[in-house]
């Protein structure tokens, strides 16, 4: 019991050494400064490096586009035909049967309801 105390009372402030009052936050904002700081210089001279490198292969973009074309083409014609249109259909059809879908659900919810509470009162 005496050996919790002394430690205890050791671990308080005494009068010679007082604790810092600023809080462990500030200790905190140099170190990321720095470390922010020095990862933005990276980064910037890392896509500098980038595009320097990237530069000459912009060259070929022109010539493999127009190669590529008639393939991206036709993807396009598939999938204008496998996909688009359908989904255009769909999303037209549901939304003119949209008002429909609502007065059946409500018609079906309130029939339910209405069986239901009939019943209740013919066990009665």
């Amino acid at each position: 019991m005496a050996s919790t105390i002394t430690t205890t009372a050791s671990l308080l402030p005494s009068a010679t050494g007082q604790l810092s009052t600023q809080p462990p936050i500030t200790q905190i904002i140099p170190i990321l400064r720095a470390t922010f700081s020095l990862l933005r210089t990276f980064l910037s001279q890392a896509s500098r490096i980038v595009i320097a490198l990237a530069s000459p292969l912009l060259i070929f973009v022109p010539l493999i586009s127009r190669l590529l074309a008639p393939v991206i083409l036709v993807l396009h014609i598939i999938l204008d035909a496998t996909v688009y249109t359908p989904y255009t259909i769909i999303s037209n059809v549901a939304a003119a049967l949209y008002p429909l879908y609502m007065f059946c659900g409500v018609a079906c919810i309130f029939g339910a309801v209405l069986g239901i509470f009939g019943r209740s009162l013919v066990t009665l």
